[in-house]
């Protein structure tokens, strides 16, 4: 009987070792791609409640699941909106008076619960951290709309219990708070 070395396999035996390795690399990336658990099957609202917000912003702030909802609530001078992920609560929105002049720092610590060593814009009209934000609404005339506060108009966003990039929380405010004025949010006296 006549031994081979190692160096110089049966070329049989080759084939087989290049069979199972690719057999081997075929089914690790199959079950890769299958197996995504937890991956985003719905598709990422293009407005929050009425207020448009580009799906580009608002997706990296959501959650994979199943499906996405929504519901919105009006009470005490507060619009919020509730926007949930196999009906898990992922981001809440709000627009909100305040006193006129109030720094957008002091409404994001009341509503979100933020930091005061949480990042302020340079213009000063957001705050934001990996949990959320606010930001000033300009309207052109607050006096007209609400006669029970002179006072300005704010939004809030904050995730939910994942923190986010903050650079994606100051994409978000900015977003809902431009889009609020065009959804009517500075005709209505909340």
């Amino acid at each position: 009987m006549r031994m081979r070395d190692r160096k110089n396999p049966p070329p049989y035996a080759t084939r087989r070792r290049l069979a199972v390795t690719l057999g081997a690399l075929s089914f690790v990336l199959l079950a890769a791609g299958c197996s995504e658990e937890g991956a985003q099957e719905y598709e990422v609202p293009k407005a929050l409640c009425g207020v448009d917000v580009p799906a580009e912003v608002l997706d990296p702030l959501l959650p994979n699941g199943a499906k996405v909802s929504e519901r919105s609530k009006t009470a005490s001078g507060v619009k919020r909106c509730h926007v949930s992920v196999d009906d898990k609560v992922a981001l809440s929105t709000s627009v909100e008076w305040y006193e006129a002049d109030t720094p957008v720092a002091e409404v994001a610590e009341k509503t979100i619960g933020a930091d005061p060593g949480d990042k302020v814009t340079a213009d000063k009209r957001y705050s934001y951290s990996d949990k959320g934000g606010a930001g000033l609404i300009r309207c052109e005339d607050s006096s007209a709309i609400d006669k029970d506060v002179d006072g300005d108009l704010y939004t809030t966003v904050r995730v939910g219990d994942d923190s986010a990039d903050a650079t994606d929380v100051l994409k978000m405010i900015e977003a809902y708070t431009a889009g609020a004025p065009a959804a009517g949010e500075c005709e209505v006296d909340l």
